[in-house]
């Protein structure tokens, strides 16, 4: 490998870049329209459906009430585009009113309750079909009369009425009660309306009280809706709360349990200690505690943030956690660290959970407390978190409310993606609500070593590790580390194989589980956040480690497999992070997109030298996209509501357009062009195994950059093109473009044209060009090209220096990164 010594670079789109939305679409009814006696016969079933809805409304207008009615509308899996359901959405809000209060989904059995082996459960998440409901208030009798009138009329309204599957009051979702625990969560309905939603709350506490229900937590996870859990006695006491005005759902409150671990002695290691008056990345420590022995103590700050008397707290797990953040590198044999250490803030955010219970919401009031009190601290390391598995269709109050948490501070949590012991009986479990957080970067593992009785070969997905998708199928574990490896023992208990740490003492010890692979990856998010010059920008520092992230050499995964275990892969340290080699060049477009706009760059600059003698381009190309999508905690499985999307790729240069057409708004566009960033393009094998190679373990599936999915990797290498498409589009004379798009969900198109203003959304793309070779000036010759075609440019910037290893430079001398 070539030393990197070349600081990466930040280009700006120039004013020709930016480009108006065009309109598209067609007017063609789609083929699920029904048509005749089965529309007849469907639109007959929904005017019964409604006339329960009206008998419910006029009844519930005559009782003593509050709050609005809330109906359901559910839709055909067919109909869920944006662009079918708004006629739907249009009919609820007929009334001149912002009725439309939230998506959910209906869901099907549980997987949990189902037997099924790892490969079985696969298979029955991807084949399950979505089908969705939409929230509405019902505040008037014009509203009703408009959705009655809608449903008989089938010569206009043949499409809105194929789109509805049924219409019902709205019950509140209330679980089973367990009377061997008297703790449940619930959570209220969130109305869009600060001044109702407050309101719901208030009137929820009243009714507690008035009945005699203790409510024994109340915990914000958005801007202004709370989670309660309450102490309910008896089934009766669910029910009657499950009828209080305003209540979405009702759930068992389950404590956290002790996570996976196993200690075993170690060597003894040297003390670091750090150097007076030297400044050190700092990363906060949500945790158990961090006990002040020998090792540690050096690194921890004087300020800390505790929230359970001592004796009540057990700081075993928490050192060990901070012994990887402290010392993974010395105590691991691996290279990854860029700096001498990092300080520690202590943030006691759990007890020794054997002499106390804890639950989520706990946890959450405590971490939310913590962050707000230290605002200047900007990475946070998270090993703790429940044992449920997140849902396929819906994000967790607790996943979104480290989001608003993230949000509103202006920092970065590394989360930890959870353990599990599913591995003993041949299955897996998707990882835990709260790690199913959009703006935590969550950090899964794999394993760095083997014994006789582990499962699995070094580097390979821990058998223990919490596999993805997230809710909507979004991408997570975003990464991984070392946590270790597991087993079963002959007479059927499970064995560990940990990675190197030190306990509360001080002592060598062994410890698996995500815990400890977390605190891997939020060392180098601090040294990244340390390093980097300018304000705090979390979203970069995201782009930058899964930018730089692959999968094991010879890790022979199909590549599907290698997505859910494994997310992006394995981060690179920081000083690989922020240079380039004379043979490469990464560039950095950190942008935002607003609704109605576009970037379409028609000539970007692309190395020449790339272009082989047989008159084709050569090379690879990596490029990732990381947004910050516009949530809504109301939305569902469409928590997040915008969506970017990026094309690179050839051209045959730029072409005139008529803007006196209708649809035409942009007077140049690209001609003939051809996006490089979708499988079909590529031979069928490339992306199957990975090879034992190097571009092999940065190799992606294209099709992870799917929609709605805030984070975007696509790795392709030019000389994997089909014959046909090389052919086409990497001939000398092509030249290179690209176009990165936004796109908004129902919700917010809503907002948009309730509020006039327009939403805009966070986006970060990181495109590295490289030659294989070695040989190609690939960063003097692009650089040249950023001037010459008049684009702003310039070296990140660092505010201290990163630590280098010097390699031997061309005739033997020693060059500097």
């Amino acid at each position: 490998m070539k030393d990197k010594y070349l600081p990466i670079k930040f280009f700006e789109k120039r004013v020709v870049d930016e480009q108006l939305t065009e309109p598209g679409g067609s007017n063609k009814p789609p083929k699920w329209v029904l048509q005749g006696n089965d529309l007849t016969q469907h639109a007959s079933g929904l005017s019964a459906d409604m006339n329960k809805v009206t008998e419910e409304y006029y009844s519930y207008q005559r009782e003593d009430h509050t709050l609005p009615m809330i109906m359901t509308t559910t839709i055909l899996d067919k109909a869920i585009a944006k662009s079918h359901r708004g006629e739907v959405v249009d009919l609820l809000n007929s009334d001149k009113q912002a009725n439309v209060i939230g998506l959910e989904t209906v869901r099907p059995a549980e997987t949990e309750s189902l037997s099924m082996n790892a490969e079985e459960k696969k298979h029955y998440e991807e084949d399950l079909v979505e089908t969705r409901r939409i929230l509405s208030v019902v505040a008037s009798a014009e509203l009703i009369s408009n959705i009655r009138k809608a449903l008989q009329d089938t010569n206009n309204s043949a499409k809105l009425i194929s789109s509805i599957t049924k219409i019902a009051p709205f019950r509140a979702e209330v679980g089973s009660y367990n009377p061997n625990n008297i703790k449940y969560r619930v959570r209220l309905i969130d109305y869009q309306d600060s001044n109702r939603n407050a309101l719901a709350q208030q009137l929820f506490k009243n009714k507690c009280h008035d009945n005699g229900i203790t409510i024994e937590r109340e915990t914000r996870y958005s801007k202004d809706m709370m989670l309660y859990r309450v102490s309910l006695d008896s089934l009766a006491e669910l029910e009657k709360v499950g009828s209080f005005e305003g209540v979405y759902s009702i759930e068992e409150a389950v404590p956290l349990r002790a996570d996976l671990d196993s200690l075993d002695d170690q060597e003894t290691l040297t003390v670091k200690m750090p150097e007076e008056g030297k400044k050190y990345p700092v990363v906060g420590v949500l945790d158990s505690g961090i006990a002040k022995n020998k090792y540690l103590k050096p690194w921890i700050l004087d300020d800390s943030e505790e929230y359970y008397e001592p004796y009540l707290q057990d700081k075993n797990h928490g050192s060990m956690v901070a012994s990887v953040l402290e010392y993974s590198d010395e105590m691991n044999g691996t290279d990854f660290d860029a700096d001498d250490g990092v300080k520690m803030f202590e943030s006691i955010v759990i007890p020794d959970i054997r002499k106390a219970a804890v639950y989520p919401e706990d946890v959450i009031d405590n971490v939310r407390d913590t962050i707000e009190r230290h605002k200047e601290i900007k990475i946070w390391t998270m090993s703790v978190g429940t044992n449920e598995e997140c849902a396929l269709d819906e994000f967790s109050e607790y996943g979104m409310a480290l989001d608003n948490i993230a949000d509103e501070n202006d920092v970065l949590i590394i989360k930890s993606a959870g353990n599990t012991k599913a591995f003993m009986h041949s299955s897996n479990e998707r990882i835990a609500k709260m790690a199913d957080s959009v703006r935590s970067l969550v950090v899964g593992s794999i394993a760095n070593g083997k014994e006789k009785y582990d499962f699995v070969d070094i580097d390979r997905p821990s058998p223990f590790t919490r596999i993805g998708p997230g809710p909507a199928h979004i991408i997570k574990p975003d990464l991984v580390a070392y946590g270790g490896n597991a087993g079963k023992l002959p007479n059927g208990k499970m064995t560990t194989t940990g990675v190197n740490v030190l306990d509360e003492h001080g002592l060598p010890s062994e410890a698996a589980g995500t815990s400890f692979s977390t605190p891997w990856v939020a060392r180098i998010a601090s040294e990244l956040e340390f390093s980097l010059d300018g304000d705090f920008d979390p979203l970069l520092i995201k782009a930058l480690m899964i930018h730089n992230a692959g999968y094991p050499a010879g890790e022979h995964m199909s590549m599907e497999d290698k997505k859910r275990f494994m997310g992006f892969g394995m981060p690179q340290g920081t000083r690989d992070i922020l240079y380039n080699s004379e043979n490469e060049i990464t560039l950095i477009l950190r942008d935002k997109l607003q609704k109605g706009t576009f970037i379409d760059i028609l000539d970007f600059p692309f190395a020449e030298s790339l272009i082989g003698e047989d008159g084709y381009y050569h090379g690879q190309i990596i490029l990732t996209l990381v947004s910050a999508p516009i949530l809504r905690t109301a939305e569902g499985p469409e928590y997040c509501q915008s969506n970017i999307n990026v094309s690179f790729g050839t051209m045959d240069g730029i072409k005139s357009r008529d803007t006196t057409k209708r649809n035409v708004r942009n007077p140049y566009g690209a001609d003939n062009a051809e996006n490089l960033l979708k499988d079909a393009l590529f031979k069928s094998n490339v992306f199957n195994i990975l090879e034992d190679n190097e571009f092999g373990q940065e190799r992606t599936l294209l099709k992870l950059g799917s929609k709605y999915h805030p984070i975007k990797k696509y790795a392709i290498d030019l000389d994997e093109l089909k014959p046909a498409i090389r052919e086409k589009a990497l001939g000398r004379d092509r030249r290179w473009y690209m176009k990165v798009e936004a796109l908004f969900r129902d919700a917010v198109e809503r907002e948009t044209r309730s509020t006039g203003v327009s939403p805009e959304t966070d986006f970060c793309i990181l495109l590295t060009v490289k030659d294989p070779s070695g040989n190609a000036p690939v960063y003097n010759e692009v650089t040249q090209q950023l001037e010459a075609k008049n684009f702003i440019y310039s070296n990140i910037q660092l505010k201290n220096e990163v630590r280098v290893h010097l390699h031997p430079h061309g005739n033997g001398d020693y060059k500097e990164k």
